[in-house]
């Protein structure tokens, strides 16, 4: 048992659930049945096992499994079971508009895309056409919650690359880092909006960003003329920015180092995890993120609640979690649980409805509140400060921001 209160206590039981993986063996009738009165809930599962998107989708999959399966062992969303069937998208977003269209026809009630935008979109659109709520597991960029960039049935069970950069930004000037220089990985929308949203804070609040620059990103970073210049100026900023994603952003963030930058570092959650470690060495200081947590390789943050789900998750996986990524996958179906208990049905547009609801559900992180009619993602959650001194990761303490500045992109969930 968790060592925190469950939100659906004698409410939901799982069909089919394989822990060493989420490659699911489920059969699914749930279109047949949602019409007949809904007396299951079908999840289809469109999350990537291989390729470069599987750090981010593999642990927060099983995490939603675990999270699952405990639910259904408590009695079902009013004793309807979640159903749950899977499919490899293998980190294509080709692969992933096709496993949506073949989860749809197997009769699916919502559908779990990818932990980034640019990867769920096409199983997104998919959806949206179908009028079938999609929920990526952990998609960062904005646009995943926006409403009118895919579509009113589209949602991110994250905070958001908005959230993650304004904080950054905040807790950063509060401490009393007052210039800053920002380093841009371009390759993926989740590291760009990252970056701009931290930019808009930082000035927001009165900081100065002296300069920027800007890198590629991918498998094969080189960041030797970006160091060299942030290392050529006149006077150094008070930190730099790195606005990236593992295992990329470690590498940035190791050659900086390794180049005699030897200023702070901040960046966003997606450098969260033993993977930052591995990469930067034993011997990497004065580095900081904003992750979701702080547990197995940080300590410091003294949380029953979490060391309750980390025991529950390697107990069943026979590993502990790798990131804090994991989280928002078991959290996600806390939310999505609690929308459907409160949904008039399981149909498409009861369960849109539900989930615009405003839910709040209890996590091993505290409390968390879950989407609007107008931002389909976290609407109130904190950011977790994690410090790397000397090759060790640190709880360096909590951040929220009260607002999100507006950029003007498009995003209903910015100020």
């Amino acid at each position: 048992m968790l060592g925190f209160a469950r939100p659906f206590s004698g409410r939901i039981a799982l069909s089919a659930l394989g822990v060493g993986t989420l490659v699911l063996t489920a059969a699914c009738s749930g279109g047949s049945d949602a019409a007949e009165g809904g007396d299951q809930l079908v999840v289809g599962f469109a999350l990537s096992q291989s390729g470069n998107m599987a750090p981010f989708d593999v642990e927060p999959g099983n995490a939603a499994l675990l999270r699952i399966k405990e639910i259904n062992a408590d009695g079902g969303i009013d004793g309807k079971p979640i159903k749950v069937i899977s499919k490899d998208v293998r980190s294509d977003p080709d692969t992933v508009g096709t496993a949506a269209t073949e989860l749809i026809s197997e009769g699916i009630d919502l559908l779990v895309t990818p932990c980034d935008f640019d990867l769920s979109a096409p199983g997104a659109s998919v959806a949206q056409a179908s009028e079938i709520p999609s929920v990526s597991i952990c998609a960062g960029d904005p646009k995943m919650a926006d409403t009118t960039t895919l579509g009113d049935y589209v949602f991110s069970a994250n905070a958001g690359s908005d959230v993650e950069g304004a904080s950054g930004a905040a807790w950063a000037y509060e401490k009393g880092w007052h210039s800053a220089y920002v380093l841009q990985d371009e390759s993926i929308e989740y590291t760009k909006s990252a970056g701009r949203y931290f930019t808009a804070k930082f000035e927001e609040l009165g900081g100065t960003v002296v300069g920027d620059d800007a890198f590629p990103g991918g498998d094969n970073v080189n960041i030797s003329s970006q160091a060299s210049r942030l290392k050529g100026l006149a006077q150094q900023p008070d930190f730099v920015y790195v606005a990236s994603w593992n295992p990329g952003g470690a590498t940035a963030i190791r050659q900086l180092r390794e180049a005699g930058v030897t200023i702070p570092v901040v960046g966003p959650a997606a450098l969260d995890g033993q993977v930052l470690l591995d990469v930067v060495g034993d011997k990497a200081s004065d580095i900081y993120y904003t992750g979701f947590a702080c547990y197995v390789y940080c300590s410091g943050a003294d949380s029953a609640d979490l060391d309750a789900f980390v025991k529950d998750y390697q107990a069943e996986y026979d590993a502990e979690p790798a990131s804090s990524y994991a989280l928002l996958g078991y959290n996600m179906v806390s939310a999505i649980a609690d929308a459907a208990g409160r949904a008039k049905s399981f149909s498409g547009s009861d369960l849109k409805a539900a989930l615009e609801g405003d839910g709040t559900v209890k996590t091993p992180i505290g409390d968390v509140s879950y989407f609007s009619k107008t931002c389909h993602k976290i609407i109130d959650m904190p950011m977790t400060v994690v410090q790397v001194s000397a090759g060790a990761m640190t709880f360096a303490g909590q951040q929220r921001v009260d607002s999100i500045p507006n950029v003007d992109d498009g995003n209903s969930c910015a100020s």
